[in-house]
């Protein structure tokens, strides 16, 4: 009687704890869902970021359209200036929209690309109507604004964090 109950107190001992084995499991188990999740969140915040740009791009259209709205004429590209990242107008901003300046974009890029940028747009002179970027224009930040000299026409630009893709442009 006395052996039994020595048993029985050691079958309690051991289901109090977990095996080394059981801890393994555990420990692949959460390796594996952090190597499944990890990347997505990555992902996510990356478009995040590529979408919070593409609303700011809106937002700057639409104030120059309400500019143009109310005024005849967008902006001449001679009324903008633009310095690290920021552009100053006093025509357009803070009446228009607030500020553009390099805290307001979000994607992650070198310091220098960062913000805005201004840029020509240029007449077809096949059809003066019809305005085009022109290909030795650099992109040199991620929101660009293009405005003609005479502002007759505008287009805001948002791209990628390479500068290479347009995520949005307000000609489509």
């Amino acid at each position: 009687m006395y052996l039994q109950g020595v048993g029985e107190m050691n079958s309690i001992k051991r289901e109090n704890g977990f095996t080394l084995i059981e801890i393994m499991v555990v420990i692949i188990i959460i390796g594996i869902l952090a190597t499944i999740i990890i990347p997505k969140l990555t992902t996510s915040t990356i478009n995040a970021r590529r979408k919070a740009d593409i609303a700011t791009a809106h937002e700057v259209k639409a104030a120059l359209d309400r500019y143009q709205i109310e005024n005849g004429l967008y902006p001449k590209i001679a009324e903008l200036t633009v310095n690290a990242g920021t552009v100053t107008c006093s025509i357009l901003i803070p009446k228009y929209i607030v500020k553009l300046d390099k805290l307001t974009t979000q994607q992650l890029v070198p310091e220098g690309n960062k913000g805005f940028g201004v840029a020509a747009l240029s007449a077809n002179v096949a059809d003066p109507t019809q305005f085009s970027i022109p290909n030795t224009s650099p992109v040199a930040n991620l929101i660009m604004i293009y405005l003609t000299v005479d502002g007759l026409a505008a287009e805001v630009r948002a791209y990628d964090e390479g500068l290479d893709d347009v995520l949005w442009t307000s000609a489509n």
